[in-house]
């Protein structure tokens, strides 16, 4: 039994080294704001306003924004994500049937803080406008309320 044991040990040390092995492999494209920034660029008609006529288009639309995502900076990442559900979720409209319209229209309302944040970010950080966001419901951020009682101090 001892030999079974050390055969034992031996496999399952195995078995923990290759896993630690696959642990360190490349996980694919990490936050690179520098490389988002200029797909970004050299995007930013298909980001804005993609031409889609065909399946193929779609697809493409969405490789698009899943590449983004991959390299979106951290500041934007969860935001970048919020986006890329949206357009995912458009692509599942079927002309003619009202609830996978619905679902499209309440995706998109629930992206319309990231869609802002994103193109400030994409703005103030790699200088590309990526036009106005336009909104349902107004997305700036409202001035901080004055506790009761608090008065500007003098200088």
């Amino acid at each position: 039994m001892p030999t079974r044991s050390r055969r034992l040990h031996r496999i399952a040390a195995i078995a923990v080294a290759v896993t630690t092995l696959a642990a360190c492999g490349d996980d694919g494209p990490s936050p690179d704001a520098a490389a988002f920034c200029a797909l970004v660029s050299e995007r930013a008609a298909d980001v804005v306003s993609p031409t889609i006529g065909t399946e193929l288009d779609i697809e493409a639309t969405i490789d698009l924004y899943r590449d983004l995502g991959d390299l979106a900076p951290l500041a934007i990442g969860e935001e970048w994500d919020q986006l890329t559900l949206g357009v995912v979720t458009a692509a599942t409209v079927v002309p003619g049937d009202e609830t996978s319209v619905q679902r499209a229209v309440q995706q998109a309302y629930a992206t319309e803080r990231a869609a802002v944040a994103v193109a400030a970010w994409v703005s103030a950080s790699c200088g590309v406008d990526l036009g106005p966001v336009t909104t349902l419901a107004p997305q700036d951020a409202a001035d901080p309320a004055n506790p009761p009682g608090y008065s500007e101090p003098s200088n």
